[in-house]
């Protein structure tokens, strides 16, 4: 079992606000079922003038006149002149799409972003002659009204000119609510009130890295689903919970107050605004430049947002496009973007229980084409089931080739936690996962699926009973998935015939993998958990996987480290990871939190390992910086490598290793 502990004890660090209360009539994570999925059109339409306002009155006065406020709970990386030596980078899913982080760099200058005690800052670094980062400057990213400030990562422009800094941001609700602590007990959830939330963009100069300058920013009503970088075009996703005329009545308010506040209901108050540098709110779109989905029966009133953002113009020139309807994950080739939302309630209860999916729940995907300078809508489509309990890793469920999207989702209702919802039922055990392959029919703007796995003809599933789904990974023709419960089956799924998927080989073996990293020469690494003579989860485990052959998939050799209870900085995110291959060798570096017994004697460090891909060997080395845990949680850890260095961000400080 993925350890939580750590996600919890400091949700704002990560972005996992748990607020709860507020005036809002649904939850953000919740979507109402509308009906028979076999007669929906997924497809989007444009916005006409004033039809936006009218699509919203509609689903207020859907709510009936007995709504009222319900309590609501968010679940929620040498000279200037000389060529500069390899490095590893961000962990990227899809090369060409660069991810934000917490430390970048361009191979000269490193940039980490560093939240503490609700505010953030951006620190600068050069290496020296000898390969040593040493800070030249620092940052502040202003927080304006805001309670709580909180890095969400950096991307570095093309032409290491522009640093783009994300932050989330926390103010006061508008009825006076106050920050979730830094430990919220669950049982205490629903006592939490929502706080309004903000997204802001700070372009930064860093034509010289020892004199940064802070230009425009960005202040975005709504909460950061993703972001993504193609060329100096930074693709930001927000999701905005308007408040509305309706929601600042009194509870019991007649039928006629509510109607004539539904009624007031204007584009203006459902679309969300930008404030630049601080200033007062302004629009940042029309309601033309949004679209609706004609055919949702959803009550829940949320935007997502879509805003492109130009990192050579000093004032980001913002373009942006909306849709009403909620997201839950972002996927993005250098050309295409797809978006991931729901219609089916789904809650996480509190009390220690996991999030609770109905049965029926599907998944809509909608695409978009990026050209241009511009978002246009291209289709819309749907797969069973869902996308996983980590909105970290939801995006690895997805993955484009050759112009077909697959999808892994998952139709079981629970997660590892027995739940304590008396209607859930525990007497089945969850679906294996599915995969679903779909093509864009441009005749009717649909996603068609054009094969699903398990079928008919390979009625083999993927996962035995009451296993969980873990790690997806889709590299070319191959895809990688890794379902478990107490032992550890990596399938190995053939995509060359789009139209007929198959499993073209599996292998068991105790434990699991979180994530599945390619190496070259038809080797993985995965990183996830060992377990126990009696099944239960034990340390961290690092496994070389042998998949040339994808009939025979071999472990060649695996490394465990720590007991119960130890973690990575892979169980915050997917850049919790890097790599630098030199030669035959990968050199790979995880920061670690492990223990020496069950909970107990916790130390903090890099972890290192060297995978040779001629000698297909896996082989650790000693940890640098290991020391008891301090500052933030080490799920903000971050590494890099350039040349024979690797650098070391830890509670906000960078260190250098020779590797």
């Amino acid at each position: 079992m993925r350890t939580l502990l750590p996600r919890l004890a400091a949700p704002l660090s990560l972005g996992l606000l748990l607020a709860c209360g507020g005036s809002h009539e649904d939850s953000p994570m919740s979507y109402p079922n509308d009906g028979d999925p076999g007669t929906r059109s997924t497809r989007l339409a444009v916005s006409q003038p004033g039809e936006l306002a009218r699509y919203v009155q509609a689903r207020l006065r859907a709510r009936g006149s007995d709504a009222g406020p319900v309590s609501t709970t968010v679940v929620l990386a040498p000279s200037a002149t000389a060529a500069p030596p390899p490095r590893s980078s961000t962990t990227l899913q899809e090369a060409g799409v660069d991810e934000p982080d917490l430390l970048q760099s361009d191979g000269n200058a490193l940039y980490t972003m560093h939240s503490a005690a609700g505010a953030a800052e951006v620190d600068a670094y050069a290496r020296d002659s000898a390969g040593r980062a040493v800070k030249v400057g620092t940052v502040p990213l202003p927080g304006d009204d805001a309670i709580v400030v909180d890095g969400a990562g950096m991307v570095l422009g093309s032409g290491n000119q522009a640093l783009a800094a994300i932050t989330r941001r926390w103010h006061r609700a508008f009825d006076g609510g106050v920050v979730c602590p830094a430990i919220c007990p669950p049982q205490n959830w629903a006592a939490m009130p929502i706080l309004h939330s903000s997204v802001a963009v700070q372009r930064l100069d860093v034509s010289d890295p020892a004199a940064v300058r802070a230009g425009t920013r960005l202040d975005i009503d709504g909460d950061l689903v993703a972001g993504r970088r193609v060329g100096d075009t930074l693709v930001l996703v927000t999701q905005h919970w308007p408040r509305l005329p309706v929601d600042a009545l009194p509870a019991g308010a007649s039928a006629a107050l509510r109607e004539a506040a539904i009624a007031s209901t204007t584009a203006a108050h459902v679309l969300p605004t930008m404030r630049r540098n601080g200033g007062a709110p302004a629009p940042m779109l029309a309601d033309t430049d949004c679209w609706t989905q004609p055919t949702n029966g959803s009550t829940n009133i949320v935007v997502t947002t879509v805003t492109l953002l130009d990192l050579r113009a000093a004032d980001l020139a913002p373009k942006s496009r909306c849709f009403v309807g909620g997201s839950e994950a972002l996927y993005m080739t250098p050309d295409t973007l797809y978006l991931a939302t729901t219609r089916w309630v789904y809650t996480a209860t509190g009390g220690g229980s996991p999030i609770a999916y109905p049965a029926e729940i599907r998944t809509d995907i909608h695409k978009f084409a990026l050209a241009g300078g511009d978002i246009s809508y291209r289709a819309s489509g749907e797969v069973a089931g869902h996308l996983g309990w980590d909105p970290a890793f939801n995006s690895y469920r997805f993955s484009e080739w050759n112009g077909d999207l697959r999808v892994i989702s998952f139709t079981g209702t629970t997660g590892w936690l027995p739940t304590t919802d008396p209607t859930a039922s525990n007497a089945t055990p969850p679906s294996p996962a599915r995969l679903t392959v779909l093509r864009e029919r441009s005749s009717d703007q649909s996603l068609q699926p054009v094969a699903t796995l398990p079928n008919a003809q390979h009625p083999e599933p993927l996962g035995k009973p009451g296993e969980q789904l873990r790690a997806v990974r889709f590299i070319g023709t191959r895809g990688y998935v890794v379902t478990f419960r107490s032992i550890d089956p990596l399938y190995v799924l053939d995509l060359a015939d789009p139209a007929d998927p198959r499993v073209a080989g599996a292998l068991e073996v105790p434990g699991f993998s979180d994530q599945l990293l390619p190496m070259a020469d038809g080797l993985l690494l995965g990183v996830g958990r060992d377990v126990d003579g009696n099944g239960r989860t034990a340390g961290v485990k690092v496994a070389l996987f042998d998949v040339r052959n994808p009939a025979l998939p071999g472990q060649l050799a695996s490394i465990t480290m720590g007991a119960a209870g130890s973690s990575t900085a892979l169980d915050g995110s997917p850049h919790g990871i890097n790599w630098l291959t030199q030669g035959n060798v990968a050199r790979v570096a995880l920061p670690a939190a492990l223990t020496g017994s069950d909970w107990t004697g916790l130390m903090q460090g890099l972890r290192r390992f060297e995978v040779d891909t001629a000698a297909r060997t896996l082989r650790q080395l000693q940890a640098l910086g290991v020391a008891a845990p301090g500052g933030e949680g080490w799920y903000q850890d971050r590494s890099l490598q350039i040349g024979g260095q690797v650098y070391y961000l830890r509670g906000g400080t960078l260190s250098t290793f020779d590797w």
